[in-house]
């Protein structure tokens, strides 16, 4: 153990005195590490285009539309005297929605309808000045109109559907309260009028997509039960087809003029007036932190170091 009294090392005392006095005497290597990083953050920081979030709250309508999801209880034994197979219940709209806007498909289909390949795949950025999205010239020549990007194999020059789908999944979150039920949808995006546009967008799709999906079931179920109805000699079961005829039409006519048919908005998307991300304090704080705990290293390194050298 080294006997220098001015020139202390982590060897010669491990206490929390030590640890500070050690610290103290190398105050402009730590405070030099810590501001480099924090400035280098602030510098990355800067460049990183603003992310806007447009969310929108909603409340599942609930199935009051009727339907066969009681179509077995309500024959009881009737059906299986006569012989019948029945279709099951309805799956519950608001997991089908839930899971619905996840999919290829889905999301494929909106991005079709909304041209949105070239804002999510060539946009780098937002004018605010203009309202304008700032377009990645790498990727797509405003000029010519034509893409100029240089994907790797298999992409193509010209993004397709699939390729789009994958990026516009990453900008929405979809979350579901566990005890109110309620659904928060959002998109982040560079323009926070395209952020809320979407956001309605996905909403309307939503609705409109399970509502004609119910609506071409309830013409089936209407059309099957007619046959069964049709074959059936018995007149309880003949009586009871038409009872639920009744319930299907009664389920089609609010597929056809209910508007929020899975979801009602609570809460709409308004165009955010401030970003999301990225948070530039934050990072910055969390970039000297670590510039911090390195500077600590190279400290006690050093003085490891010199330890060594003195003992040998």
């Amino acid at each position: 153990m080294t006997t220098n009294q001015n020139n202390t090392t982590v060897t010669d005392d491990l206490t929390l005195y030590g640890l500070f006095a050690l610290f103290l005497r190398n105050w402009l290597i730590l405070t030099v590490s810590g501001f480099s990083f924090a400035i280098l953050a602030l510098v990355w920081s800067l460049g990183q285009p603003n992310i806007y979030t447009a969310k929108t709250l909603l409340m599942p309508a609930g199935d009051d539309s009727g339907g066969l999801g009681g179509l077995a209880g309500s024959l009881g034994g009737l059906a299986a005297v006569a012989g019948v197979s029945l279709p099951e219940g309805k799956t519950d709209n608001t997991k089908l929605a839930l899971e619905l806007i996840e999919t290829q498909v889905f999301l494929g289909e909106f991005i079709e309808e909304n041209d949105l390949v070239l804002p999510i795949m060539a946009a780098e950025g937002w004018d605010e000045a203009s309202n304008k999205l700032i377009i990645d010239p790498e990727k797509y020549d405003e000029a010519t109109s034509t893409w100029v990007r240089k994907p790797k194999a298999p992409r193509k020059v010209i993004p397709s559907t699939q390729e789009t789908y994958e990026e516009l999944k990453k900008l929405i979150s979809v979350e579901q309260d566990p005890k109110s039920k309620f659904v928060t949808i959002s998109v982040d995006f560079y323009s926070p009028y395209l952020a809320a546009k979407w956001v309605d967008g996905l909403v309307e799709k939503l609705n409109e997509s399970i509502r004609l999906r119910d609506k071409q079931e309830a013409t089936e179920s209407i059309t099957y039960l007619e046959k069964l109805s049709q074959d059936s000699n018995v007149q309880g079961l003949r009586s009871t087809f038409s009872s639920l005829m009744e319930e299907q039409i009664k389920s089609r006519m609010l597929a056809e003029v209910r508007k929020d048919y899975v979801f009602k908005i609570v809460d709409p998307a308004v165009v955010p007036e401030l970003k999301s991300k990225p948070k530039r304090s934050i990072i910055v704080v969390v970039a000297g932190f670590i510039g911090g705990i390195i500077g600590i290293i190279i400290v006690l390194f050093r003085s490891g170091r010199k330890a060594y050298l003195a003992s040998n």
